[in-house]
């Protein structure tokens, strides 16, 4: 499966509304069609230390549930540079305008350099 940024995206935020110690961000809270999808892109960003969860597979491959309570810093950082709604349609518009692989480090950069770009258009404005 290909990475998805949207959904990963989407995921970060979900975790980051989970304000009580007690709430969680589970498979169940996403359509069912959706599920292998989450759950491999949960799955990357608990492997990232981006989200602090646990993947609750069967005896085979499959995951049979997640859980997600909390971003790490990390997480946070990654999350705050492509919140913006405007930050992020620029950030991917110029990934497809050159053709580039959206990779972590070059997805947080490019979103730092369109965030930055908005900022002295502001400031010089």
């Amino acid at each position: 499966m290909k990475r998805n940024w949207d959904t990963i995206r989407e995921l970060l935020s979900k975790v980051e509304e989970c304000t009580l110690p007690t709430e969680r961000v589970r498979l169940g809270n996403f359509q069912k069609e959706r599920a292998s999808e989450i759950s491999y892109h949960m799955a990357l960003l608990i492997e990232a230390g981006l989200v602090n969860g646990q993947m609750d597979k069967t005896l085979g491959p499959e995951v049979k549930d997640f859980f997600a309570h909390k971003l790490t810093w990390a997480g946070h950082e990654f999350l705050d540079s492509i919140r913006s709604d405007t930050v992020w349609q620029k950030t991917k518009k110029m990934f497809a305008e050159q053709s580039l692989s959206m990779t972590f480090d070059l997805v947080k950069e490019g979103a730092k350099q369109v965030g930055m770009a908005i900022l002295s258009a502001k400031i010089g404005g």
